[in-house]
């Protein structure tokens, strides 16, 4: 199948361009002008076959434990004895959960203004629009036509996770999470959830070459539908990634090829439903300790 893409750059391109445009003396880059540095890149791709699942073991659940009900106790006169405070216990954290564990995150994002580093102008394909405190990725025209967005923060090793909902959806319609997306944001790291209520870990390569990682496979934390906010994170150390889905580990693999720092940002296609929307709710990451 034909790919077609197109790579807009802001900003990026005056830098990627110097040797054509030199740049004034005075002219330094702030860190405001480098988040503005954005990639899209819109292409069609052949959709990929379905993995076949892998049976889910069934785990083995031990009755609950029925506690006999306490005998009336006997009434006797004793002396009344002096109150002694008791203390409120404080929750501890979940320990298994990055979020928890790692306390506050380095930087957070939480799209409440009327724009981000990740607003798009409409196209016929897709558009990533900022508004009502969600950034909001809709998929349009092709089916399995792979929309995505990646501007800073730049990571290697971190723990970053986005808070988003579908709505709308049904079975292979999906969003991705993207890392380490190199400068020309045609390669990057992506997880993606599907509508029908599972997830995977891909690469994606130049010349739009999707290689499957970890294929998609079910999570008893993941919701068919995504209706609810559900939290995607991924713990990338090296050569080390683990997936997290609201906090609760699903898979781990090992994947070599990208390995400096990169852009971060998000994917959208489309299988079954034209026009679905996903809104991305937050976007935070915590340094690796």
């Amino acid at each position: 199948m034909k790919k077609f893409f197109f790579i807009v750059f802001w900003l990026m391109a005056a830098i990627l361009l110097a040797s054509c445009s030199p740049a004034a003396e005075d002219e330094v880059p702030t860190d405001e002008l480098i988040a503005t540095q954005v990639s899209i890149i819109l292409t069609e791709t052949a959709i990929h076959a379905e993995p076949q699942l892998d049976p889910t073991d069934t785990a083995t659940v031990a009755p609950p434990t029925i506690e006999p009900e306490p005998e009336e106790p006997t009434p006797t006169l004793t002396a009344t004895p002096t109150e002694t405070p008791t203390e409120t216990p404080t929750s501890t954290p979940d320990q298994q959960d990055p979020a928890g564990r790692l306390g506050a995150p380095a930087w957070i994002y939480e799209f409440s203004g009327d724009s981000s580093p990740w607003d798009y102008v409409d196209t016929a394909q897709a558009t990533f629009k900022t508004a009502n405190g969600y950034l909001n990725l809709t998929a349009k025209a092709n089916p399995n036509w792979h929309s995505w967005y990646v501007s800073m923060p730049t990571l290697r090793n971190a723990y970053v996770e986005a808070t988003l909902q579908m709505s709308a959806c049904s079975g292979l319609d999906r969003v991705g999470l993207a890392v380490r997306g190199s400068s020309d944001g045609q390669q990057f790291y992506f997880v993606a959830v599907t509508c029908d209520g599972r997830w995977g870990l891909f690469r994606m390569a130049e010349n739009v070459n999707i290689n499957t990682i970890i294929g998609y496979q079910e999570a008893d934390s993941l919701h068919a539908g995504l209706t609810d906010p559900h939290r995607i994170g991924l713990w990338m150390e090296g050569d080390q990634f683990t997936v997290y889905i609201n906090g609760v580990e699903v898979g781990t693999a090992t994947d070599d090829t990208l390995t400096n720092a990169g852009y971060t940002g998000f994917l959208i296609a489309f299988a079954n439903t034209p026009g679905f929307t996903v809104k991305v709710d937050q976007l935070r990451y915590w340094n690796v300790p």
